[in-house]
């Protein structure tokens, strides 16, 4: 892992962004965040984040665009990622109603495969970025099996959330070697030592990082995005994750 290697979820500092999207990017930019993934726009237009970007030196390493955006009008999703200078397009979560059962998530596949294709070509990459949920039986199987199993490996690709695979109650040294270079972009957050499991920043919780950074940086991983959903400070959190990885980044 590289410095310019790291990014920041905005979902983490959602507050904060909510009030001015273009304060909060030009905070994470003096911090030394090298790129940020989007959560939304924070009320500006692609072609308005974009310049506000290219004015601080942040790049966009993906952006989050919910299951209906793509239902519904997945050229202007298409848009809004060249706009940015996006070339990773993830779904964030499938829906409950999408993930009942095997057949659900089959259908679900399906369509994951026919967005991919729509990425690919248009020069984008398409990845789902997983929870907890995907690990848990239904019947003989898992979410993360039926998908693994049922979408090109050549059209989708996965964004990796080490903490929720672990909190899931798989190890993710295993998953990452087992989806090999289907990983374009890994989610990192730190996983308290308590019964709570409750998600801290990088470096102070219990995720082996020398070896998952270690193992991400062997499959060729691209990007390296701290994330977390509950901060306890936002800019407070995110600033320490991003100082240890420093440390542990090569160079």
């Amino acid at each position: 892992m590289r410095r310019d290697q790291i990014s920041l979820q905005l979902y983490t500092v959602r507050e904060h962004t909510a009030l001015d999207m273009s304060g909060t990017l030009r905070r994470l930019a003096e911090m030394g965040y090298a790129a940020v993934e989007f959560a939304g726009f924070g009320g500006l237009s692609a072609q308005e984040l974009r310049g506000v970007m290219d004015d601080l030196g942040l790049r966009a390493s993906g952006a989050h665009v919910p299951l209906d955006a793509w239902e519904s009008d997945p050229a202007s999703v298409i848009a809004d990622m060249h706009a940015i200078g996006s070339s990773h397009a993830v779904v964030p979560m499938a829906p409950p109603d999408r993930r009942g059962d095997a057949g659900s998530i089959s259908r679900l596949a399906e369509a994951f495969n026919g967005w991919g294709e729509l990425c690919r070509t248009e020069g984008l990459t398409f990845s789902y970025h997983n929870h907890d949920f995907e690990f848990a039986r239904i019947g003989e199987t898992t979410m993360w099996d039926v998908l693994v199993r049922e979408t090109d490996p050549n059209l989708v690709h996965l964004e990796l959330d080490l903490y929720w695979v672990k909190y899931g109650g798989s190890d993710p040294e295993t998953v990452l070697r087992d989806v090999g270079d289907r990983v374009s972009l890994v989610h990192l957050k730190d996983m308290a030592p308590d019964e709570t499991r409750s998600d801290l920043p990088v470096g102070e919780g219990t995720m082996p990082w020398h070896q998952l950074l270690r193992t991400a940086d062997e499959l060729g991983v691209e990007w390296f995005v701290v994330e977390q959903d509950n901060p306890r400070d936002a800019m407070e959190d995110v600033e320490t994750s991003l100082r240890t990885l420093e440390d542990l980044a090569e160079g």
